[in-house]
Parts: structure tokens; sequence; C-alpha cells
């Protein structure tokens, strides 16, 4: 399994649109808060993603991070890429491949819509 951070990151490539949120951490990934893994990409990367509070059925708030901009996207692609090249160095990961040049422009494509 992909380390919190490297989870984080592909669900923001993956979904550039929509992104993750706190809630959705928790269901999908089975991790309690997006909020630290989230923080420490931000700090990582150098700049800050797009933050939207959203309200449940039952009337709790979280909040929803997405990134702003292609520069965004390249940033934690290129993060994913960094982190999985240590763990495979490490033999661990071998089965997930990088996120290529394809990936990335189709993420940017997505966010634009």
């Amino acid at each position: 399994m992909l380390t919190r951070e490297m989870i984080i990151c592909k669900a923001m490539l993956d979904n550039p649109k929509v992104g993750i949120s706190e809630k959705e951490s928790y269901f999908k990934v089975h991790f309690l808060n997006a909020r630290n893994e989230v923080g420490r990409i931000e700090r990582i990367i150098g700049s800050r993603f797009n933050r939207q509070c959203e309200t449940s059925q039952h009337d709790r708030r979280y909040t929803r991070y997405t990134p702003k901009d292609e520069k965004q996207i390249r940033k934690i692609a290129d993060l994913f890429n960094a982190r999985l090249a240590y763990h495979q160095a490490k033999n661990r990961y071998l089965d997930e491949l990088p996120i290529g040049e394809s990936q990335i422009q189709n993420a940017v494509n997505r966010l634009a819509r």
C-alpha cells in the first residue's frame, strides 16, 4: 500500500476538479483525516491548495482540497514520482508506475473543464 502522502497525491491527480476531502480520506483510504498529509504536501511543494468547506447530510463540516492550476498539478506529480522512486529503491511498491506526462496532461485538462 502506498504512503498516505502518495495516496493524497494520487487522488488529487486522478480527479483534480473534485480533489479529496477529509471525509473521503476516511472512507476511501481508511485514515482519519487528510488534513495533516495535505498540509505536509503543501509545505513540500511551496503553495496552498484550494479549500472549500462542505457540510455532510448530518451537518458535520469538512474541507475539500483541490489543486489550483497546472503548476500545482505538476508539483504534485513530481512529489509522487520522487516518493515512489525512493520507495522502489528500497524494493517497495514495485508494481506501482510513476505518473507520466500523459496522466499529468489529462489532470490539467480535467481541471480546466
